[in-house]
């Protein structure tokens, strides 16, 4: 009869787990609570060659328990190969041969999650940055943000060519103005 009540009670408790998708803890609550944000206000930027684009998310541990997440940076398709992108998580900026990153947080702690981009030439990148709860046993908790950069023009040409034009306009106005002063003192000395 034991042994019976015993698999009854163990049944039960893995029924009510997948039920409800909690764990159950050693430290008297009847269920943990696992769960995060992952947010971001720009996800688009535009930027000049040369620019270093900056997004920044923050992921809140909103859950009653410590959690630990695994922070990815994808980029889709490849970015130009003269592009610089970083990735930041939990305190640590990493170079652009790092994607993963690993963040802790406390209930109600927040970490910044950065993506730095410097176009060094034109063109499109698409990241995706995908936060997974890793310390959760029952469900697999998983939140993205995707994020667009543009970078377009060579960062010398538009000063280049304003000023160009500027200058050019300026000798064809000052030789005009000579030319009309030659003219005038032509016609004063006849």
């Amino acid at each position: 009869m034991y042994a019976y009540t015993r698999t009854l009670a163990t049944l039960g408790a893995v029924v009510l787990f997948a039920l409800f998708g909690g764990a159950l803890t050693d430290q008297g609550k009847a269920w943990a609570d696992f769960d995060f944000t992952f947010t971001s206000q720009e996800t688009v930027m535009v930027v000049s060659v040369g620019d270093t684009a900056k997004f920044y998310a923050m992921l809140e541990n909103t859950g009653s328990e410590i959690d630990s997440y695994l922070v990815t940076l994808a980029e889709n398709p490849p970015t130009p190969e003269d592009w610089w992108v970083e990735l930041c998580a939990g305190g640590v900026c990493w170079d652009s041969t790092i994607t993963v990153a690993n963040s802790y947080l406390e209930p109600g702690w927040t970490d910044q999650v950065e993506l730095h981009v410097l176009a060094r030439s034109q063109g499109q990148g698409n990241f995706t940055i995908t936060v997974d709860s890793y310390l959760n046993p029952g469900v697999k908790m998983t939140k993205s943000i995707n994020f667009l950069m543009t970078a377009h023009g060579d960062p010398q040409a538009p000063v280049t060519q304003s000023w160009g034009l500027i200058i050019l306009t300026m000798l064809i106005l000052m030789s005009g103005l000579y030319l009309m002063y030659r003219r005038l003192k032509l016609a004063k000395q006849t």
